[in-house]
């Protein structure tokens, strides 16, 4: 029986639907291609591989991204986050984990690594089916082809294996006859090695950025993604000695020798001398909150500092609507991910010190001024300038508003505080903010922290009626250097760490860190990293989910005007908006109990 490979577009099939109705049965499926032919055209091939880079998706797909299960923000529309923070996870209630906004790295990236093996298996065909002086030519792109292909279902394992662990290792596509129940669950170990032997070949047959078409997989992408892998595999996690089976982690792991792969796979990156950081305008701080912002509205990937991403376009193929989804609900947008207090509260002052050095939370939940250098109130004040370009506070500006509000809110700010007038020893007014639970647009939209994401979002896009066009970011230089630096200090050189931890810092407009360099250097990658789907994977890593995967916290911001009194007093309250809890079983995502009920040879993970 002839096979059939799905490849929708072509417009050029369109002109045959006018064909007779009689004439229809006898013809093959006009959004089809026959297996032959896809594998005798080089240009069909590339079409076939471009649906597995589709497949990937991007952060800005999820919508709710991954911060929603970190302790950086609380998802208000849940798509079952709460299962996961609250410690309910289950194989058969996996919460997000198995939802279709999270399927850049749940266990249906199977599905593309069946597409991924399907053209591995067949693209020398096309090779083969060239002929005379194209053959060379064709052989050339589809080598290339070949390195993109082993990149993507490197990345594909890479997204699993620091989901659920070992993985069945599948190198091969499968067929409607094919013995499933005979592959079993590898090793992390082996999934681990395997994933870099992807990564390896991947690397040794692609082309520098400046020479391959934007978007697509580069070597550096392949030498980057290795960096990632190596430094999860090294962690504490996967390789301190704990871990249950083989499944979860390393059974005799050498630490030496892993953080020494970790640390070469950086090195490797940076001596292509490719990539750069992308200067913010430091030292002076105002530019660079403004730059570290602008950085992630770029529409395309040309930046020295982007290795890889996926980009868009605002009207055609796949497209994402961020401002949307994160923007305000007062600008009728849905306000989704809610930035923590506990999040904001991690950010520096611009001086480096501890935002605690110089605010206290008294009993009842009030900020205190404690400092005896920054005397404002405000908690806003006087922060790093990461904490600008990332955070919507209350008094932030933003966008300008609807006609009918403008009076209320001529500068177009973030709006969160509650407004009371006092006159006579009464209450004559009580107005609340525009962008809360209680203000006059989509008040249901409206967050409970008190806080949306800036960073991601375009103040030059209406959510409600335009498409975003910025581009996702899946690896950045930034994070080579910060690999290579946690792996220095793992490895005892502590002075090597200590180089490229400020160089992270400083280029964000702060001084050289000071105190412990380990804390140091968690700070860089939370601050630095923050809503690029780094933070969940960090803090399972570093085993740490029971200290920061605490109950979420918000703020309740009251200004009161006593006109008796000629006063003007404000307070910033912290309250508890989620409960949450960490059960051990959550370092590791189980296996769906559909995939376990398909393939009962898998084992389970630890707690499931």
């Amino acid at each position: 029986m002839k096979k059939y490979i799905n490849i929708k577009v072509l417009s050029f099939l369109l002109l045959l639907l006018s064909s007779c109705e009689e004439e229809i049965l006898d013809k093959d499926p006009l959004d089809r291609y026959s297996e032959e032919l896809v594998w005798s055209d080089i240009n069909l091939a590339d079409s076939y591989l471009n649906t597995a880079y589709r497949n990937m998706s991007s952060g800005f797909n999820t919508n709710l991204n991954l911060a929603g299960v970190s302790d950086h923000t609380f998802f208000i529309h849940i798509y079952g986050t709460d299962v996961y923070v609250q410690g309910n996870i289950t194989p058969s209630n996996m919460g997000p984990f198995d939802h279709s906004r999270f399927r850049f790295l749940n266990w249906q990236l199977f599905d593309n690594i069946q597409i991924i093996n399907t053209f591995l298996a067949n693209i020398d065909e096309v090779v083969e089916n060239s002929e005379g002086s194209e053959r060379e030519a064709v052989q050339q792109r589809a080598d290339i082809m070949k390195g993109e292909a082993l990149f993507l279902r490197a990345f594909s394992y890479t997204q699993m294996a620091r989901t659920f662990g070992g993985l069945p290792i599948l190198t091969e596509p499968f067929g409607i006859d094919d013995d499933y129940l005979s592959i079993p669950r590898g090793s992390f170990e082996e999934t681990v090695d395997f994933i870099v032997q992807d990564c390896d070949a991947a690397a040794a047959l692609l082309l520098p950025k400046d020479e391959m078409e934007m978007g697509r997989a580069t070597k550096g992408a392949a030498l980057a993604l290795k960096s990632r892998i190596l430094l999860f595999a090294a962690s504490d996690l996967t390789a301190d000695g704990t871990a249950e089976n083989e499944y979860v982690g390393y059974e005799n792991p050498d630490r030496t020798a892993l953080w020494t792969a970790a640390k070469n796979a950086a090195k490797a990156v940076m001596d292509m001398g490719t990539y750069t950081l992308a200067d913010f305008g430091a030292p002076d701080k105002e530019a660079v909150a403004y730059n570290y912002y602008d950085f992630f509205r770029q529409k395309d990937l040309s930046n020295s500092e982007v290795i890889w991403g996926k980009m868009f376009v605002a009207d055609v193929g796949e497209r994402h609507r961020t401002n949307l989804w994160q923007g305000p609900n007062g600008l009728g947008n849905y306000g989704s991910n809610n930035p923590t207090q506990g999040l904001v509260d991690t950010y520096q002052m611009e001086d480096g010190s501890s935002f605690s050095d110089h605010f206290t939370v008294d009993e009842n939940g009030y900020y205190q001024n404690i400092s005896g250098k920054y005397q404002n109130e405000n908690i806003y004040y006087y922060r790093e300038p990461r904490f600008y370009g990332s955070i919507l506070y209350d008094s932030a500006v933003w966008q300008p508003r609807f006609p009918d509000l403008v009076d209320r809110d001529p500068l177009g700010i973030y709006d969160r505080r509650t407004r009371i007038t006092i006159k006579d020893g009464n209450v004559t007014s009580d107005l609340v903010g525009i962008d809360t639970r209680q203000g006059p647009v989509q008040s249901w939209n409206g967050g409970y922290t008190g806080y949306v994401t800036k960073k991601m979002m375009d103040h030059e896009v209406i959510g409600k009626d335009q498409y975003n066009e910025n581009a996702w970011i899946w690896l950045r230089y930034a994070e080579i250097i910060m690999n290579y630096a946690e792996a220095s200090l793992a490895l005892g050189e502590t002075q090597e760490a200590a180089t490229y931890i400020n160089m992270i810092r400083n280029r964000a407009g702060m001084p050289d860190f000071t105190g412990d360099i380990e804390q140091a250097l968690r700070y860089e990658r939370e601050i630095e990293f923050t809503f690029e789907n780094i933070r969940w994977f960090d803090i399972r890593r570093w085993k740490i989910l029971e200290e920061t995967l605490v109950d979420a916290k918000g703020i309740e911001i009251i200004e009161t005007t006593n006109l008796d009194e000629g006063t003007v007093n404000t307070t910033w309250r912290r309250l508890t908006v989620q409960d949450r809890n960490v059960e051990e079983k959550m370092y590791w995502i189980p296996i769906p109990s559909d995939e376990m009920n398909k393939a009962p040879q898998l084992v389970q993970n630890p707690g499931y």
